[in-house]
């Protein structure tokens, strides 16, 4: 609240809120964020956007051919996404790689504009869910999400937009030396396309396979004065999951790293979505848009990361609206959605610590969420304009125990209660325009969550019931977009407070009303340099930092005021050089740098970081057929993708050894 008085002429609405829920959203065609066939129509919009934004369009999904979103997400400044096992990922996004609720909770994934999940039962490995393989596109805003936006774009947001029905058919198969085969194909016919996707890894590491398939079937047309435009998606994955390896730099250690000392521990997840956007023309130039959705999602996995390793099962059913009405310089609307979920843990194995044989928890919760905003951009000059908005929502959780109330070791099974919140999140932006080429911008935003509802009643020791609030994420952003001699660039420095910030220590106990602070600079650049060569990069400077002290009694959970967040490396960076010899054919090297950073509150353990190498080549055999291959860790580094310490033990998971990639694609 205090630090909002910085910032009060760049606010119309006041600058306070106490929380929210939903991941509604309706894109607008005002000047901060554009609706066309995406939240963001081309680069040329991004261009003439107030904020940190990135497109990574069809041309380069193609290039990176990723097995997991994180290997193109991480492409750009600011993401560093960790991946787990098989298709396992932990996000962060101007932030710390974040964990549990906060990790499900911090980061709004959608598609085609719709939330994957409702946000109070967000996964945490949510971007499984998604279908990257029949993207157009994938669209990452940086920092707290528009006016559009409810609970989950705290830290920011990622889209993953589907190709439209006309584009070309197509059908892609890839393998890897170490056993992955992947083969996915889309079609259209008359209005309809339709898109499948099926993978089986064998994975590197002992007992690390898994299976997934996708389903998408999309519709476009118009009926009189209305647009359709109908999307439905199907996925199962049936993963065999890798378990940490523990001990100090183990990940080295050869004999170790392909180890799985979890090989019982699994993953299995279904989800279903289905959602149709209806639009139509007004007079004066507006528009009305409305997007009934449902969605039912699943998952079962064995909690193999904690002592005891029960067995948790969740899931969901939703069904909402989302509406918009809006022309090219306001946008107003309202969302509402309803969700029944529930949550089941238990553990079979012998009591370890406090972590007890049996029961954990049996509940159901509904939620109510219902939003309105506004947003509105005003031109001073055909060089100077503002743009403000804001979003009120209200969230209402209805908690049903189905189990004894009660105390279980560490877990405790709190009683039948309500819950709810409000949250108001101003938004403002501030854009010049030097020329068609080049800009410079002020953005000053609040981002919120409501509680995810493991964060209120998955209730642990030393917590009470209802005693997680609202997340906020206050943040003041500058920057630059345009062209430096030969290379179009675009530079940010932010600063961010985030208050009530929910977490897990090192042992596992829920910490509640933490404060942390985040500042940062991060550049992109892309350049061409001679007619076969181009180079392009990113870079983020950034630190991470707590901003209260807490006294656990213990060295690895000890805060000390400033101390780093842990997992929040101060750099990352990635640098490609792109040769194109001759038409048909590139190469392309990619180095990958992941900063050191430590991995307990109390700053106590510290992974050093790490640089890898991608090597990639494409030749078009026709227009109709291209090859493609790629050699993932060219110099076969062993290093991790991903840092922990927890219950007293350093622990890991390894990165993947060298490892060939190849391919054959075509379009008809």
């Amino acid at each position: 609240m205090k630090r909002f008085a910085l910032i009060p002429l760049l606010f119309a609405v006041p600058a306070w809120g106490q929380n929210a829920d939903d991941e509604v959203l309706m894109i607008p065609k005002p000047i901060e964020v554009i609706f066309v066939d995406g939240i963001y129509d081309s680069q040329i919009v991004t261009q003439d956007v107030a904020g940190s934004i990135d497109v990574l369009g069809d041309e380069i999904l193609d290039k990176i051919s990723p097995v997991h979103p994180a290997e193109a997400l991480n492409s750009v400044a600011g993401v560093n996404i960790h991946r787990g096992s098989g298709q396992e990922h932990l996000s962060a996004i101007r932030s710390p790689v974040l964990t549990g609720g906060a990790g499900a909770g911090s980061f709004l994934y959608l598609e085609d504009g719709v939330p994957l999940r409702a946000a109070g039962f967000a996964n945490v490995n949510g971007l499984f869910e998604a279908g990257p393989e029949f993207a157009d596109k994938l669209e990452v805003f940086k920092g707290p999400g528009p006016a559009l936006y409810g609970s989950n774009a705290v830290h920011g947001l990622i889209n993953v937009q589907s190709s439209d029905i006309d584009a070309p058919n197509r059908v892609k198969f890839m393998g890897s030396d170490d056993g992955l085969i992947s083969v996915q194909a889309a079609a259209t016919q008359g209005s309809f396309r339709a898109s499948v996707s099926v993978v089986s890894d064998n994975g590197f590491r002992e007992d690390s396979g898994f299976d997934q398939q996708k389903f998408q079937l999309k519709y476009y047309n118009d009926f009189g004065a209305w647009s359709v435009d109908w999307l439905s998606s199907l996925n199962n994955l049936n993963q065999e999951t890798a378990g940490f390896i523990q001990g100090d730099d183990v990940y080295l250690d050869d004999d170790i790293r392909f180890t799985n000392p979890n090989p019982e521990a699994f993953r299995d997840g279904k989800s279903y979505r289905t959602q149709a956007r209806f639009e139509r023309d007004l007079e004066g130039g507006k528009t009305l848009a409305l997007t009934p959705y449902a969605r039912r999602a699943e998952l079962r996995f064995l909690r193999h990361f904690v002592p005891g390793q029960a067995l948790e099962k969740n899931g969901h059913s939703s069904v909402g609206l989302q509406s918009a009405y809006y022309d090219n310089s306001f946008n107003i609307g309202a969302d509402v959605e309803y969700t029944n979920g529930f949550l089941y843990e238990f553990q079979d194995n012998p009591s370890r610590f406090s972590f007890v044989e049996g029961l954990h928890y049996d509940y159901e919760v509904e939620s109510l969420v219902g939003a309105i905003y506004a947003q509105k951009a005003f031109d001073f000059s055909q060089n100077l304009s503002l743009d403000i908005g804001a979003r009120a929502e209200f969230t209402d959780y209805t908690y049903d125990n189905k189990a004894s109330d009660g105390q279980s070791g560490r877990f405790i099974r709190v009683a039948d209660r309500n819950d709810d919140f409000l949250t108001i999140t101003p938004k403002a932006s501030l854009r010049y325009n030097f020329d068609d080429k080049n800009m410079v911008y002020a953005r000053a935003a609040r981002g919120s969550r409501a509680p995810q509802v493991t964060d209120l009643y998955s209730v642990q020791l030393n917590q009470i019931a209802g005693e997680a609030e609202v997340e906020t994420l206050d943040s003041l952003e500058a920057g630059f977009k345009g062209k430096v001699g030969i290379f179009s660039t675009e530079l940010a420095a932010f600063t961010m407070w985030k208050d009530n910030f929910f977490f897990r220590n090192a042992n596992g106990f829920n910490v509640v009303n933490g404060k942390t602070r985040h500042n940062g600079v991060e550049l992109s650049f892309t350049g061409q340099l001679t007619k076969w060569l181009s180079i392009s990069g990113d870079g983020t400077l950034a630190k991470h930092s707590y901003d209260f002290a807490l006294d656990e009694g213990s060295a690895a959970n000890n805060i000390t005021e400033d101390n780093r967040v842990d997992t929040a490396p101060n750099t990352l960076a990635h640098m490609r050089a792109t040769v194109t010899p001759s038409e048909g054919v590139q190469m392309e090297i990619e180095w990958r740098h992941v900063g050191s950073y430590f991995t307990n509150p109390g700053n106590t353990a510290k992974y050093p970081g790490h640089d890898i190498f991608v090597l990639r080549g494409r030749y078009e055999v026709s227009d109709a057929i291209t090859l493609f291959g790629r050699i993932d860790n060219l110099f076969d580094t062993r290093y991790a993708d991903r840092a922990d310490f927890a219950f007293g033990n350093e622990r890991y998971f390894p990165g993947r050894p060298r490892t060939l990639f190849f391919g054959l694609s075509s379009e008809f």
